[in-house]
């Protein structure tokens, strides 16, 4: 009768509710569909930024660090959240081997990290802009560079 029961009630709850599952199911599942890759890639930079953008004011504020080292650190942890995130979740044509897409992945970051010094350097080392709005700037910037890049060098189908 146990497993009657669990049959009949999974089968239940299974016909209640599959419509409403589905936008989770499209959400979750690996996709080539670049609208949904940019979303995602939007979702995973959101969460990646607020690790960075947090390390930076910790670094600023709490070590005492400058702006500028304190944005190349706090970028490049920030980086190894958003790799992992995007290897996961975003793009699911992932290299074969995790180290080597890392390294590429790093090496593409670097040009990142390099509009990210170039717009604190400029916005808030030399025209004395708040150096949170200068960081906005260059996330803003390293989005764009960072998604593209990854979508047609290193996550490629």
């Amino acid at each position: 009768m146990g497993s009657e029961w669990k049959r009949g009630t999974f089968g239940l709850l299974k016909n209640m509710f599959p419509k409403k599952l589905e936008p989770l199911k499209a959400f979750s599942a690996p996709t080539e569909d670049i609208r949904w890759q940019a979303s995602r890639a939007m979702l995973v930079s959101v969460v990646a930024a607020g690790i960075d953008v947090s390390l930076l004011v910790l670094f600023v504020q709490t070590v005492r660090w400058r702006p500028e080292p304190s944005a190349i650190a706090s970028y490049l942890i920030g980086g190894l959240v958003n790799y992992l995130l995007c290897a996961k979740w975003v793009f699911p044509a992932a290299p074969k081997n995790a180290a080597v897409g890392f390294v590429f992945f790093t090496v593409l970051s670097l040009f990142g990290l390099c509009i990210t010094w170039v717009c604190m350097h400029l916005l808030n080392g030399y025209w004395g802009l708040h150096y949170l709005i200068a960081k906005a700037v260059a996330l803003a910037m390293t989005f764009c560079w960072n998604f593209l890049s990854r979508k047609f060098l290193l996550f490629r189908s």
